[in-house]
């Protein structure tokens, strides 16, 4: 019997132990795989994130979301079944960093949150620092800050130096993120003061050098950056100190010293990689100095020479400017600002800016082409003799062009057909009908004007004559104001004012009854005053004043004169409902919420279609969600994807997330449908069964049809009220929202 008592204990003992390792081994196994698979991706994520100070990481590229996901499955199988295991905070806190990096910034902020109520977790000060982290993230600033404080002494006390420097690095970034320069300064010094790796210092200088360029301090950037090379930077940080030194003194005038450093820079092997941006700068020194040809011929070899560097459109983006403002080519200054904007290395912003200065170009080619066409007009229109000249020309040019390309065609087809000249290297080959290389050897009957008009005509330049359609003296006033719009975009967009008067003085001198004469005469004027030449202004405004009484133009020449009062009234150009939004937003930051929910509630109500209206509705919608009132959350974010709101940004940062909410009500309806159906079925079976042998029993019968019949019907309406279209109950819940706030 005891034998027996012992062999069930050692069975049951042997069976507890292969259990056990069985449960080891399952957590360690999943624990494991989880941790490389974060590691990786999380150092790809890191790879890619240049800028050590940034506040927010961008978001993870698909790729990497779907490893951080993979990672929060697999730990979540260790937090579902065991709360005692050994891997259970290393899950949490692998969890919780995976959910930040996607920028889920709440779901981190559980995590983080369940890690620290774990005692003596290992994770403990760490994690104390990503809790942190997501409170600034979610906007919760004095908490954030608080913690990341908290981090930072309890660190130095422990000797735990780099989880010091991350905290500092972290409060850095969120200063900078505000805005608030000098007080990342007083932070950059202070985790001087405690650093203790000599390449952290160097980071630290270099990134002072940054804020002081952002508060213009450039004295301070310079020595900032110089005492970087004092400790031992990494090679980064180096360069762009080194870098950013010499531009600095380019920018102080010390422009020799600065060529001097580039150079030595340019001598060094080690930034051989590194080339094309120290090139750039010494072409940036040249234009600097005024040595633009020079400046120039360094441009044009980063172009051709580092094609692929992103140094190319920067160089490409000063040739342009080169040929525009000092070359006066506005055709090569188009075509090199065009290939900058095409590269798919130009940052976004960059683009933006350079379209934006394209499209003024385009007005100046449309103005050009326009100008010339009204003055073949005008001669056209005084001189019938060249419109019928150019007509003849065109007509022999037109067909001979077609000739040409008839001849071209049959020649490719004979050699085509031919089989003793098929597949021959030697010969040149012709494009089937490109007529635009063509030679005075092949048109030797042709004179040079029609040969330079049949090219024109091939590439689509020229256009048969025509006589003109309006009188000589519509399209001189015409001309006039093509050429006064072009001296206006001179002056105002191209930043050219010796092209802007010349083209002024123009519009008077050629065309001096034109309309647009005063309003040529005012821009003069207003172009003398910038200058300070008032003397010279006064008199052009005073033409206007004694001669022109009746322009849109006379009040203001008046005032300018001081003849007249200025009573224009100054209208306010602030927005109302911005300070009152201001307002609201600071009641939230004091955690007066509910004061809070109802300043932003009145900006939705009396100023609906302000754009702070779909902000503030917005607002109201977060702070519910923080407090977890999902179902008063949900009534906001409904608002916002109605119709009025729904292409803005607040109404499709929302949208995703509120359709998830409806889908789940629908789920929840349809359930309560099915059990309503349930029920039913069940309340016929028994009162059938109860009721079947009773003397009434075709009475009862009547009965449970009839309540059959009501159960139907209520339950038909629960299914009517699932599958209405999410879109349509969006729209009715918007038009009755107002009056539900109202009440």
């Amino acid at each position: 019997m005891f034998k027996r008592i012992s062999i069930f204990i050692s069975l049951a003992f042997l069976f507890y132990s292969c259990s056990l390792w069985k449960n080891f081994t399952t957590y360690f196994n999943t624990y494991y795989n989880a941790k490389t698979i974060f590691e990786r991706a999380e150092e790809d994520l890191l790879k890619e994130q240049t800028d050590p100070f940034a506040f927010r990481t961008e978001k993870a590229r698909s790729q990497l979301d779907k490893e951080f996901t993979r990672v929060i499955e697999k730990c979540s199988r260790i937090l579902q079944f065991d709360t005692e295991s050994s891997y259970f905070d290393d899950a949490l806190f692998l969890t919780g960093k995976a959910f930040y990096y996607q920028q889920e910034y709440a779901r981190a902020q559980r995590k983080f949150i369940e890690l620290s109520a774990i005692p003596e977790s290992d994770y403990a000060l760490e994690n104390k620092l990503w809790l942190a982290k997501t409170h600034l993230q979610l906007r919760n600033f004095e908490e954030g800050l608080r913690l990341i404080e908290e981090v930072k002494q309890t660190s130095l006390a422990e000797e735990e130096y780099e989880l010091f420097e991350k905290a500092s690095i972290t409060k850095i970034a969120f200063l900078l993120f505000r805005e608030q320069y000098e007080d990342a300064v007083a932070e950059c010094n202070e985790f001087l003061e405690n650093a203790e790796d000599d390449e952290t210092v160097a980071l630290i200088y270099y990134q002072l050098g940054k804020i002081y360029l952002l508060l213009d301090n450039k004295e301070k950037a310079l020595e900032s950056f110089a005492k970087v090379l004092d400790f031992s930077p990494s090679f980064d940080v180096e360069f762009e100190s080194r870098i950013e030194y010499a531009r600095l003194l380019k920018d102080l005038g010390k422009v020799d010293e600065s060529e001097e450093l580039i150079i030595d820079l340019l001598g060094e092997g080690k930034f051989r990689e590194r080339e094309d941006r120290i090139v750039l700068e010494l072409g940036n020194i040249y234009f600097e100095k005024g040595e633009i040809d020079k400046a120039l011929d360094i441009y044009k070899d980063i172009d051709t020479t580092y094609k692929k560097k992103n140094s190319a459109v920067s160089a490409d983006i000063m040739i342009g400017k080169i040929y525009e403002m000092y070359k006066g080519d506005f055709d090569s200054a188009y075509k090199y600002y065009n290939k900058a904007v095409t590269s798919p290395l130009i940052d976004k912003d960059l683009k933006a800016e350079i379209v934006s200065h394209n499209k003024v170009m385009d007005k100046y080619f449309k103005l050009n082409d326009q100008i010339n066409d009204l003055n073949l007009q005008y001669d056209y229109a005084v001189n019938p003799d060249r419109f019928i000249r150019d007509s003849v020309d065109y007509d022999i040019a037109f067909k001979q062009y077609v000739a040409q390309n008839r001849q071209k065609m049959e020649q490719n087809a004979s050699r085509t057909n031919n089989p003793l000249r098929r597949g021959r290297g030697d010969e040149p080959q012709q494009d089937s009908v490109a007529v635009s290389d063509t030679t005075a050897s092949d048109t030797t009957n042709l004179s040079e004007k029609n040969l330079s008009l049949i090219e024109l005509i091939a590439k689509g330049k020229a256009k048969k004559p025509t006589r003109p359609t309006i009188s000589v003296d519509s399209i001189k006033s015409l001309i006039a104001q093509n050429l006064f719009e072009k001296g206006n975009l001179f002056y105002s967009e191209l930043n050219n004012t010796d092209s802007a008067l010349v083209y002024f003085n123009k519009v008077l001198e050629e065309y001096p009854e034109s309309q647009f004469r005063v309003n040529t005469l005012y821009a003069l004027g207003t172009y003398y005053e910038s200058q300070g030449a008032k003397e010279k202004a006064d008199s052009l405004f005073r033409i206007i004043y004694d001669n022109y009484p009746g322009h849109k133009l006379y009040m203001a020449a008046g005032r300018q004169l001081g003849l007249i009062e200025d009573v224009t009234e100054v209208k306010e150009t602030e927005d109302p409902v911005e300070k009152l939004y201001v307002e609201a937003e600071k009641k939230y930051y004091q955690k007066n919420y509910h004061g809070a929910i109802a300043a932003f509630k009145n900006i939705y109500l009396q100023h609906p279609r302000s754009p702070y209206a779909p902000k503030s509705i917005y607002y109201i919608g977060f702070i519910y969600e923080e407090q977890a009132k999902n179902d008063s959350a949900a009534f906001y974010y409904g608002i916002l994807t109605s119709k009025d709101y729904l292409s803005t940004p607040y109404g499709k940062a929302v949208a995703a997330k509120y359709k998830t909410y409806q889908d789940e009500l629908e789920r929840l309806e349809k359930e309560k449908a099915e059990k309503l159906n349930e029920a039913k079925d069940t309340v016929k079976v028994k009162e059938i069964a109860d009721n079947e042998s009773s003397p009434d029993s075709v009475n009862r019968k009547k009965e449970l049809m009839k309540k059959e019949l009501m159960l139907k019907e209520k339950s038909e309406g629960v299914k009517q009220d699932t599958i209405k279209p999410a879109v349509i109950r969006n729209e009715e819940k918007a038009d009755s929202a107002k009056k539900k706030l109202l009440k």
